[in-house]
């Protein structure tokens, strides 16, 4: 391990309480000698913090060494405990006490959005995770529930290679490529929902993730595009819904909302997909989309999807449809 490792590792452990050499020299695994011990503390007072500070004697004379955390650094911890999803908050709570301390109430969250934490999503994690690390390839055994960031044209079993994993409107998801046909492909699926398989068979991630970034970018969201073009997207929304969104949904790649008359004209370019769709409807009659006229046409066709349950009898049963699903 590299001096700055050691000494960025004992910094971090300082800040867990008053420690001695015992202690460090436990921590370090016996890795460290208490003369390197004190040469790390030395090296700790050199780098800007003051050895008044966070030295002190404790019981039977012995040294400790303790670095206070700043009310910036304690009030980061408060608002970690407070917005981890349960999946660890419940899972992994002992995980979650070490690094950031007890619960604390005074910051809480809704979970709205969030998966359960149950047992299939924290084992599927661990799978995806240690072949990300191992550059391992995946089978995907099956999908269970409702499959909205990909294609139906895919059958399963499947192999894909596992790039990174995502943690987009309250799920986890695996992002991967999908090597079958000549092109390969990047897909993104809902972590609690596979059945999965790992499979030793190594890849170079790296050659992948140029590919991968480059996909997600012109996607709303993570959902598989229906195509391979990239739109000129044209909104126009009322006043005061379009204030929110401009300022609760846009950031500095994207082109700035412009003000027209008592509303607002927002545009960007990314490809078309469900979960822009579906993400245009939650603000109800307070868009109107302009163009493409493929976005209209699809839009106007929920619409009429719509309409058309106004006169289903209320026992009729509804039919699943993913129109937005892409060929694969």
């Amino acid at each position: 391990m590299k001096q700055i490792d050691r000494l960025n590792r004992l910094i971090g452990f300082l800040k867990e309480g008053p420690q001695t050499v015992d202690t460090i020299e436990r921590y370090f695994g016996g890795e460290l000698t208490p003369r390197q011990i004190r040469r790390l503390i030395d090296a700790i007072e050199l780098i800007g913090f003051d050895r008044k500070e966070f030295e002190a004697t404790g019981r039977a004379n012995k040294k400790t060494w303790h670095i206070k955390s700043s009310l910036y650094e304690r009030n980061t911890q408060r608002l970690l405990r407070g917005v981890l999803p349960r999946v660890f908050s419940i899972k992994r709570q002992e995980l979650v006490e070490k690094l950031v301390g007890k619960l604390d109430v005074a910051v809480d969250s809704t979970h709205f959005y969030e998966t359960e934490a149950h047992r299939k999503l924290d084992e599927n994690l661990e799978i995806i995770v240690t072949t990300i690390d191992l550059c391992k390839t995946l089978k995907i055994n099956g999908i269970f529930g409702d499959s909205t960031s990909i294609g139906n044209s895919i059958n399963f079993p499947i192999d894909v290679l596992p790039i990174s994993i995502r943690y987009h409107r309250g799920c986890f998801y695996l992002v991967s490529v999908l090597h079958e046909k000549v092109q390969p492909s990047v897909v993104t699926f809902q972590v609690d929902q596979l059945s999965l398989t790992i499979i030793d068979k190594s890849f170079e991630r790296q050659d992948y993730v140029e590919l991968v970034e480059s996909a997600l970018k012109y996607r709303f969201g993570i959902s598989q595009n229906i195509d391979d073009e990239v739109y000129d997207i044209r909104l126009r929304f009322s006043s005061t819904t379009g204030e929110f969104v401009k300022n609760q949904f846009w950031h500095d790649e994207m082109n700035a909302p412009q003000r027209d008359g008592d509303g607002w004209i927002i545009e960007f370019q990314c490809g078309i997909n469900r979960e822009l769709v579906g993400w245009l409807f939650q603000w109800m009659s307070n868009v109107k989309v302009l163009g493409p006229q493929l976005l209209i046409d699809l839009y106007n066709e929920q619409l009429d999807k719509m309409q058309d349950l106004r006169h289903h009898a209320d026992n009729d049963p509804l039919e699943y449809t993913n129109r937005f699903a892409p060929k694969v």
